[in-house]
């Protein structure tokens, strides 16, 4: 008797510890299921305004959302440039990225609505960006799908200006011949102001001005400071609601996006769309004032243009074949342009409110 009990005893035992055994691979397997790692391809330094006042904080807001089952991975440096992050994304190399519009056009017109030049009066990117994610949802994600891509945010930058070491643009033909840098969605004002274009990245502007290869950049106040310029340039000019944006997005390759877990992707969406257009809207607004009040003791020579330069690149032929041409191609997709402009116009107003 004394021997059954004991040997029923060590089979209990047995199994208790098989049964913990059991218990601890299921638990762990569980929790290395659980947790969903996004590689996010990183080209930014963590004082870009874009990183600083989007890109992180959406990250950060993601984790929580998700109760930190979901996890933004940037990588250490950029696995395609800057012009490639579609391809690079729709390719699958990384799991997301951080698009800049103007670098896609001939691929996505959607975002380029916000950048179209001196268009809109309003200059809060919080307005824009509100406006600009309402705009999308109503009117280009059915008519316009990106294959292999699946977009969460879009956001646009404060608005540009001219920043040169020449001298400050009191009238269009100021600008004559300064070269500037700028995104390929600003071609077209550089144009019309006869300065010379330098279709290079945002990020490249300390190195092109400081090895003399362009006079200045066109940039929103926002951004000077961070991509290390503003003690490089001793003019500003400023223009009412700005000479163009940038816009940027948030996107996912599909495939990785469908594999995530529904209660992952509803975490990811709560923070995204119009809630980061608001948050980082909001940051970059807050940080073009910051900066605004650095530009006199950074020794800046700042002009405040007036509506009349506007106008005038209004009525120019490089700025009207812009605006037609984005037209065109909303056309060809079954959009009414003049229609998908004044909705834009009326978020813009609403988003104010």
């Amino acid at each position: 008797m004394q021997r059954t009990a004991k040997a029923k005893g060590g089979r209990r035992m047995q199994y208790r510890i098989l049964s913990s055994a059991v218990a601890a691979v299921l638990m762990a397997a569980v929790s290395a299921r659980a947790e969903t790692t996004v590689v996010f391809n990183n080209y930014l330094s963590e004082q870009n305004e874009i990183m600083r006042n989007v890109i992180r904080p959406w990250a950060d807001a993601v984790e929580q959302a998700s109760n930190a089952e979901v996890k933004i991975d940037f990588t250490a440096s950029s696995m395609a440039p800057p012009p490639r992050q579609l391809e690079m994304i729709r390719s699958g190399v990384a799991d997301a990225a951080m698009n800049i519009s103007s670098f896609t056009a001939s691929q996505w017109i959607a975002p380029i609505i916000a950048e179209l030049p001196v268009l809109f009066e309003a200059d809060s990117a919080e307005q824009h960006s509100v406006a600009l994610w309402r705009t999308y949802e109503k009117y280009f994600r059915e008519a316009e799908n990106i294959e292999g891509v699946h977009v969460v945010a879009l956001f646009a930058l404060s608005g540009n200006h001219v920043w040169n070491n020449k001298r400050p643009i009191k009238e269009l033909a100021d600008a004559h011949g300064i070269k500037l840098r700028v995104n390929p969605n600003g071609t077209a004002v550089v144009e019309a102001m006869g300065g010379v274009v330098i279709s290079r990245p945002a990020v490249e502007s300390f190195e092109i001005i400081t090895r003399g290869v362009a006079d200045g950049t066109v940039l929103p106040i926002s951004s000077v400071e961070g991509l290390g310029v503003l003690k490089e340039l001793k003019c500003a000019t400023l223009y009412p609601g700005s000479l163009y944006r940038s816009t940027g997005s948030i996107v996912f390759n599909r495939g990785f996006w469908d594999s995530i877990p529904d209660a992952e992707k509803t975490a990811i969406e709560k923070v995204s769309g119009e809630a980061l257009a608001r948050l980082g809207g909001a940051n970059l607004d807050r940080a073009t004032e910051e900066t605004r009040a650095k530009l006199q003791d950074a020794g800046v020579d700042v002009f405040e243009a007036d509506m009349g330069q506007i106008e005038a690149l209004r009525e120019s032929k490089p700025v009207v074949a812009a605006i037609e041409e984005w037209k065109a191609r909303a056309a060809d997709l079954g959009l009414d342009a003049d229609e998908v402009i004044e909705f834009y116009r009326e978020q813009l107003q609403q988003a104010q409110n």
